[in-house]
């Protein structure tokens, strides 16, 4: 295989000899310079002078007077034009993702060297385009009267009135824009393009400072570029080479062929290049889908593995025909840690993306939360996920340890939702991150301050270091992504100190971060030599044995997107701007081209479905799979990973020695078993183990809406601190009634709850947005169970919130801690009635005592279990009461019919409200009493659930799998 640009070199040099170092020579891009130099310099086999290489934007910029204008710079000077032209009082927040679109089109406009004026032009009459579009062929003027036949008449849409009114000024700003830009000797790239263009059109003498020009591996070209072609070819200094050797890319029906036709008839070349050799052996073409993207670029060790045993990658020279192409270029950092280590020497072309970099990250989530900044009764604050999500960065963490592991425990032990800038202002770092911003001109030092100092900390913990500590080459890669970051920063102020700008934060973050995306930082190596990772645009002109290439998917190779543009589709291709077919083709070329001469290609894909990613291959390999079948020895499979489809086991925990020790804190009274955690036992004795014997639960993290345990627990104590002037007297319907309407009261008490039971702060606060909501739900219950107890009374308050603490003896002689709150006890008509309230919804009736410890019963009636716990433990300390047993469901509450009184029904039609717990005590002991011995039992292990209904709520699914 003879590389393309070898064999241009070879011509040149055994035509021109040493001459060839007069000439220049315009490559896609500067990559193909490189390579063509080395095949120079191995053709010359003696040291000689390098020709001049360039781009062909460097040729333009050569024969232009003009510097290219910052793009801030701008942006900011086209919506100064736009203001004066339109009117319009949008501000440059509003006006950014327009202007940005506008000047994509103008660059366009001028690289395809169109006129402006009837581009732009509002067409009132079809005629119009008849008289005035003769220069078109009858393909584009048919384009462009199928546009505006669908905007004659505008009629009453709103739509197409706006879209004419934008589109009348739309001249204006174009020629304005250039005009100002001139004036100060600046340009866009397109502007550069078209008047280095018009120059050569008009046949203008442009000074060439170069002896002869040939331009190679160049394929689809704008307007401008093929005007000065045209001009250069005709002063007799250019000369053209294109790789168009490929049978594929010559096929007409390959949109690869696009450009071939016209270039090879318009721009041929002077000299013959060596005729390419027939290869007998087909080349190897392996298409491997693989369910993940993380998982192509750990594949990628496995195929270089196979070529270095098949003696393909033997040192860095042979490493150098190996290419790993990556359209995706997330996939660098995984792509590179998975190349094995006998390949010492990587060139990573592509550079890495300053915007993947940590401190982008860090900065992103500064972004945030300058963004989000609350002002609550003057004060300014924090949205705690975006100061959490600061705090748990690793450069944070890493700077401001001890400080932050305190601030976030704060935080989530005192659930604050939002943090204030004093609370934040605890280390210097922390005290700069947290600053309020209040104008976008403050934004800059600002953010300088922060990098400042992450770079003088990270630069200090490196001289800490060993110096064969392998962390130092890290903190030295940080501390250049940081430098980066700073300077462009300082790039974006300069751009900003040209013009009269007006903006917000927000826009200014948005501004930086359109920088950041186009700024890479290099890796240092060496160009020619070892293995190649590069993107897609890297590799043109230029020719590989293996090919690698990653991302293979429709959508990602060739890329679906859209066109960003004002300009409709039928007015972009009347006018010859470029269209999707355009890019098509483009990304077909560089794709045929790319495998031409390659003797193995791997083409790696993501099989998954999600979302918009179809986990469909790329159009290309079905086009070579059912058009080219025989020009290619291809093999597809798949590379799965093996996960086990087996059922989950059941788990069962026996009562070994380390739990029986645990278990025996019950019986010490180190502990105590609650109504709450024997109902869990009957639910899941696993879960049970889980929570309550290791106690295992979940990691505590902030809570932005009131979960249930929580509105219990305010609810409670409202009911208690209602109820508490109460205590000892008679509480009567009025009383009741009357509290029910007294509005302020019971705000005050529900934000004194929320105070002490969420906020868990000493200052009582009023409640504001969802907790405001909440309260009012809150107290709307409260007076439904005054409502309640009104129909009940006369009755005596007794107490509110009682503990039971029993050290129960079972018949075993075993002795078990117990304990439990009652949440209200009252005297009603002779009896003692023991009340406990639910947030939920639920059963007050059981059918018998078997019902009430039944482990394999779905609706079981576990509130029923409870509070009949509570009776009997409380009779034990007052054993002559009559005790009747009430339930509150507060979801019920709203039910005409509802009644708080438990009732036996063992039958459909049969039931008995329990007004005396007396009669039902002995048959509750005896069960309740078997399930405690159950518990210690030494041969009864820990079970899953056999219902599957307490799995719906639990933390442990994930461990148990049920």
């Amino acid at each position: 295989m003879i590389p393309f640009l070898y064999n241009v070199a070879q011509a040149y040099y055994k035509q021109f000899g040493q001459e060839v170092s007069n000439f220049t020579f315009v490559f896609p891009n500067r990559r193909a310079g490189l390579f063509f130099q080395k095949y120079l310099s191995e053709i010359a086999r003696k040291p000689i002078f390098s020709p001049e290489i360039l781009t062909i934007a460097d040729l333009f910029s050569r024969l232009s007077g003009l510097n290219t204008a910052d793009r801030i710079e701008q942006l900011f000077m086209l919506y100064n034009i736009y203001k004066r032209a339109s009117g319009s009082l949008e501000t440059f927040d509003e006006f950014l993702f327009w202007g940005e679109m506008l000047l994509n089109d103008f660059d366009d406009v001028d690289k395809y060297m169109v006129d402006a004026e009837q581009l732009f032009s509002n067409i009132q009459d079809l005629k119009e385009i008849d008289a005035g579009f003769s220069y078109l062929t009858e393909e584009q003027i048919t384009a462009i009267r199928r546009f505006w036949s669908s905007f004659i008449p505008v009629g009453e849409s709103d739509r197409k009135k706006e879209f004419l009114e934008m589109w009348q000024v739309l001249f204006e700003l174009y020629t304005s824009l250039r005009n100002e830009l001139r004036e100060k000797g600046l340009a866009y790239e397109g502007m550069i393009f078209r008047e280095v263009a018009e120059q050569a059109k008009a046949k203008l003498d442009l000074k060439i400072p170069f002896e002869r020009i040939v331009f190679v591996g160049l394929n689809g070209h704008s307007k401008s570029e093929e005007e000065l072609l045209k001009y250069l070819q005709n002063r007799g200094v250019a000369d053209f080479y294109w790789d168009y050797s490929s049978s594929l890319v010559k096929d007409s029906d390959n949109k690869a062929s696009f450009f071939i036709d016209k270039n090879k008839l318009f721009f041929p070349s002077q000299l013959s290049l060596e005729p390419e050799a027939l290869e007998m052996e087909k080349p190897v073409l392996e298409v491997i889908g693989i369910p993940s993207v993380v998982g192509q670029a750990k594949y990628v060790h496995s195929i270089l593995k196979t070529l270095i045993e098949e003696e393909q990658i033997m040192s860095p020279d042979k490493a150098l025909k190996t290419a790993l192409v990556l359209p995706d270029e997330n996939l660098l950092l995984p792509t590179l840690y998975s190349i094995p280590e006998e390949i010492d020497k990587i060139n990573v072309t592509m550079g890495y993306g300053l915007v993947n970099s940590s401190i982008a990250g860090l900065m992103d989530h500064v972004f945030e939360l300058q963004r989000n900044i609350r002002i609550v009764s003057g004060n300014p604050g924090y949205y705690y996920r975006f100061v959490l999500s600061i705090l748990n960065h690793r450069y944070i963490t890493r700077v401001a340890g001890d400080e932050v592991v305190r601030l976030r425990t704060d935080i989530i032990k005192y659930n604050k939702i939002l943090v204030s800038v004093e609370e934040l202002s605890i280390h210097p770092l922390l005290s700069l991150i947290f600053k309020p911003l209040e104008h976008w001109s403050d934004t800059a030092s600002y953010l300088r301050d922060i990098l400042a100092l992450l770079e003088r900390s990270l630069s200090l913990s490196r001289l800490e270091k060993t110096d064969d500590d392998t962390s130092t080459r890290s903190i030295d890669m940080e501390c250049e992504f940081i430098i980066e970051y700073y300077k462009t920063i300082n790039k974006m102020e300069d751009a900003l100190k040209n013009v009269d700008a007006e903006m917000s934060v927000d826009t200014y973050f948005k501004l930086l971060k359109k920088l950041i995306v186009g700024i890479t930082v290099p890796f240092s190596g060496e160009p020619l030599s070892g293995l190649q990772v590069m993107g897609v645009l890297e590799t043109r002109a230029l020719d590989f044995d293996n090919l690698i290439m990653l991302s293979m998917n429709e959508g990602i190779f060739p890329m679906k997107k859209g066109a960003n543009s004002f300009i409709p589709y039928n007015l972009r291709k009347g006018f010859g701007l470029p269209t999707y077919e355009h890019q098509d083709s483009i990304f077909a070329y560089h794709f045929y081209r790319l495998i031409n001469r390659a003797k193995r290609i791997y083409l790696l894909y993501d099989t998954r479905t999600e979302g918009l990613q179809g986990g469909e291959v790329s159009r290309y390999f079905y086009q070579l799979k059912h058009l080219y079948p025989n020009m290619f020895d291809i093999r597809e499979r798949l590379a799965v990973y093996e996960v086990s489809s087996n059922e989950s086991i059941s788990i069962s925990i026996p009562k070994t020695p380390q739990i029986i020790g645990k278990l025996s804190a019950f019986l010490t009274g180190e502990r105590s078993l609650s109504a709450s955690s024997i109902n869990m036992y009957l639910d899941c004795p696993l879960q049970f183990y889980f929570s309550v014997v290791e106690r295992m639960q979940e990691e505590d993290e902030i809570a932005e809406t009131i979960e249930a345990s929580t509105f219990g627990s305010i609810f409670h104590s409202v009911m208690e601190w209602l109820y508490q002037p109460l205590q000892g007297k008679l509480v009567t319907a009025d009383l009741l009634h009357k509290m029910a309407k007294d509005d302020r009261l019971l705000t005050e008490m529900t934000e004194r709850s929320f105070a002490e039971n969420y906020f868990k702060a000493n200052k009582i606060k009023r409640l504001t947005g969802q907790n405001f909501l909440t309260g009012e739900v809150l107290k709307r219950y409260i007076q439904k169970v005054l409502a309640t107890d009104a129909k009940l009374t006369p009755f005596i308050y007794v107490e509110s919130e009682k503990r039971i603490a029993v050290n129960y003896t079972l018949p075993s002689g075993r002795t078990v801690s117990l304990k439990g709150f009652i949440d209200r006890i009252d005297e009603v008509r002779g009896h003692t009635r023991i009340i406990d309230y639910k947030t939920g919804k639920g059963v007050l009736t059981f059918k018998n005592m078997e019902h009430l410890f039944d482990k394999d019963a779905k609706d079981r009636p576990k509130a029923v279990m409870q509070v009949f716990m509570y009776a009997h433990l409380y009779m034990l300390e007052y054993p002559t009461v009559v005790l009747e047993p009430g339930i509150y469901y507060l979801r019920n509450l709203f039910d005409s019919s509802f009644s708080p009184s438990v009732e036996h029904k063992p039958t459909r039609t049969d039931k008995d409200i329990i007004t005396d717990f007396s009669g039902l005590r002995e048959e509750f002991k005896e069960h309740f009493e078997s399930c405690l011995e159950e518990i210690f039992s030494i041969d009864t292990s820990f079970t899953q659930t056999t219902t599957g209904k307490p799995c719906e709520w639990c933390n442990f699914t994930n461990i148990c799998k049920k």
